[in-house]
């Protein structure tokens, strides 16, 4: 179980619930989101509640701040591909919404 501020609920949650589909989905983890007390409930092996509580971590960082990933948080579910700057955009698409 994690605890989580108020508004970081709503953002783990997303709209209509997509981002806490998503983190379950690439995850394999189960999450039950409280928001009367403000927790996440991880549930899955071991490998799946890692990797779950990694991206949900992942996505409070993203609420303050850009997020650096490098190769420390790899345990079999990344892939790094160096993108030029000025292709950025194709990538992530507008405001991020192709990743």
């Amino acid at each position: 179980i994690l605890e989580l501020s108020g508004s970081d609920s709503a953002f783990i949650l997303g709209r209509g619930g997509k981002t806490k589909q998503k983190i379950a989905r690439v995850s394999g983890a189960q999450l039950e989101l409280h928001e009367h007390n403000s927790t996440v409930e991880i549930l899955g092996g071991d490998v799946e509640r890692r990797r779950a509580r990694k991206y949900v971590e992942l996505v409070k960082a993203q609420r303050v701040g850009p997020v650096h990933v490098d190769e420390a948080h790899d345990d079999g579910d990344l892939t790094m591909i160096a993108v030029p700057h000025n292709c950025v955009g194709f990538v992530t698409g507008s405001q991020g919404n192709f990743l």
